[in-house]
């Protein structure tokens, strides 16, 4: 939308004008459930970088080059990253949880050739029925009191429709516990990846998850990268994180790159250090495991994008306005109980994840449901 211009902003040129500006200006989507757009900048500078986003968001031109331009370049940067095993394995993953459910096809763009069926009108409709005067959220951060921000923001809807159409946001995962293998003659590493569900972040307890996930599978003091050096004597790391399909919709998931030959050792060394950690919890003082983290709490402030995308992020879970500005206090009443209770309660239990193994080898992972693609996850 932004390179394709807008009326009174030809092509291509308005990229240059905000760099002059030294301003930031992005959308993208969020979870699946939502596009978000940012914008910062200096505050001087409001009245111009607000009637160049009302523009671009009330009448893009959508320039068909530029579209023709970014599609290509989507296109191949989909394709590229397909031939990773990493991300076939997750494509597998997706196909496993949501079949031919629509999700998965957004999560994945699976179909390449809705890059060469997608005309102009499809986009100009989907603008149409997506940007409105009325977003489910909006936070502002840094110079300004509230009068001034709601001025700003009415300026940035002017002309904008009231309201788009109606979403259903209905799916219906699959995380029953399978074992995979994914069939890959020509991959040159082999890939090991463990995925199961844990509670959306609008339920609590994310200062917990963060402080778990680290220490988990965080960087190269984490339980998994211990044990993949210490068990394998492997070269290579092994880490583990959080992520979200939807914002209902979030999983864990355990991964890395094995050496092929040692594709069933790497399972049984992870499934191994899970279920200790999940026993013992955090090992070492807690109040350490918090410091960098209340570190970065400490200086939020004075990074206005970090704090309206955490308040943000607040808001969309339903959350108190204004918590980002607490969120040193929720780090304080974190305790090795409540650390202990968050591992037991919402963290899976390791025979509820399922496995999923990339390899050029087919009986690399055993008792696995071999796959040459990653469509056929679904019948796994």
């Amino acid at each position: 939308m932004l390179a394709g211009g807008a009326q009174g902003y030809p092509a291509g040129d308005v990229g240059e004008r905000l760099a002059d500006l030294n301003v930031d200006g992005s959308l993208y989507g969020l979870a699946s459930d939502h596009i978000v757009g940012e914008l910062v900048f200096e505050r001087d500078d409001i009245s111009e970088v607000v009637e160049i986003a009302n523009a671009h968001l009330r009448e893009p031109l959508l320039d068909q080059a530029w579209l023709n331009r970014i599609s290509d370049g989507v296109e191949q940067n989909v394709t590229e990253e397909r031939s990773q095993p990493a991300a076939a394995g997750f494509e597998a993953a997706r196909w496993a949880v949501f079949g031919e459910q629509p999700l998965r096809n957004a999560l994945s763009l699976h179909g390449l050739d809705a890059f060469e069926e997608l005309a102009r009108d499809d986009i100009l409709a989907w603008h149409a029925e997506t940007f409105t005067r009325t977003p489910e959220a909006v936070t502002v951060a840094g110079a300004i009191d509230a009068e001034a921000a709601g001025l700003a923001l009415d300026s940035l809807f002017e002309g904008l429709p009231e309201k788009g159409r109606s979403m259903t946001r209905d799916v219906a995962p699959d995380f029953k516990p399978r074992r995979i293998l994914l069939h890959m003659p020509e991959a040159e590493v082999s890939s090991l990846a463990f995925i199961a569900p844990v509670p959306s972040t609008r339920q609590g307890g994310e200062v917990e998850d963060v402080l778990l996930i680290n220490a988990l599978g965080g960087d190269d003091q984490s339980v998994l990268f211990n044990a993949m050096r210490t068990n394998l004597r492997a070269s290579y790391a092994f880490g583990a994180g959080m992520d979200n399909f939807t914002r209902d919709h979030r999983i864990i998931v355990m991964a890395g790159e094995v050496d092929t030959s040692k594709i069933a050792d790497a399972e049984s060394v992870v499934r191994e250090a899970y279920i200790k950690f999940q026993k013992t919890g955090l090992e070492g003082d807690v109040a350490e495991r918090k410091a960098p983290l209340k570190a970065y709490l400490s200086e939020i402030n004075d990074f206005v994008i970090d704090l309206a995308g955490v308040e943000l992020q607040n808001s969309l879970d339903g959350g108190d306005p204004g918590r980002v500005q607490n969120s040193i206090d929720e780090l304080e009443a974190v305790t090795e109980v409540s650390l202990s209770e968050r591992l037991k309660n919402a963290f899976p239990k390791i025979d509820e994840f399922t496995v999923i193994a990339v390899s050029p080898e087919a009986d690399s992972l055993p008792d696995a449901c071999v796959i040459t693609t990653p469509r056929e996850a679904v019948d796994c």
